[in-house]
């Protein structure tokens, strides 16, 4: 009810701003002495500015909402593969979750595992949903009791391209942090590392 009512306060505040601008407008200008064609004049330019300003602030409330990557078709997929340093086997990824964090999800998208990749392959696979329009994706590995391992996804807002859909070079992290502390630069070295790319087949 409250947002019902907001919103309905902003139109009346809009059609209230749509009538009495141009009227006051237009009223200052004739009492100064504008007559004839420049009144007329006068009057097409404030509807154009009106129309300018409504335009704008239409486009700005736009392009900050959140806008679904496919929405006729599957919901795109980020594959990805995890390599664990050198030394280490796939099993130290094995309390490990993966999550997707963007400035469009309200909540970091889960990730998943895949149960059939080989065990000898030396990567542990899986993948996470694309929902949103964004190029701001981070993929996370979350590891419990130590420093997760951030990753800036090197994806367009819109990654439906062919291109998209071979693997990328090794990546590592970008960031590592705690559970709420700021994140940091990794200090390098031998360090988890992951690949991905962008599929949209039917599951």
């Amino acid at each position: 009810m409250e947002g019902e009512a907001g919103y309905f306060a902003v139109a009346i505040a809009l059609i209230v701003a749509l009538i009495v601008t141009p009227t006051s407008i237009l009223l200052t200008l004739y009492w100064r002495g504008v007559r004839t064609i420049w009144l007329f004049i006068g009057l097409i330019a404030v509807c154009l500015s009106i129309f300018a300003i409504t335009a704008a602030g239409f486009g700005l409330w736009y392009v900050r909402q959140p806008h679904i990557l496919n929405a006729n078709g599957p919901t795109p997929t980020v594959e990805f593969e995890v390599k664990p340093p050198d030394g280490q086997s796939v099993q130290s990824l094995a309390d490990v979750e993966p999550e997707l964090d963007t400035d469009r999800n309200p909540m970091p998208m889960p990730g998943y595992w895949h149960t059939d990749a080989a065990e000898n392959s030396g990567v542990r696979a899986g993948y996470v949903e694309l929902y949103f329009r964004t190029s701001q994706r981070h993929f996370v590995l979350k590891f419990p009791g130590r420093e997760d391992r951030i990753f800036r996804l090197q994806l367009p807002a819109n990654p439906m391209s062919t291109r998209y859909r071979t693997w990328s070079d090794w990546k590592k992290p970008d960031f590592v942090a705690k559970a709420g502390e700021q994140p940091s630069r990794p200090s390098g070295g031998n360090e988890y590392q992951i690949r991905y790319k962008v599929d949209y087949q039917e599951r």
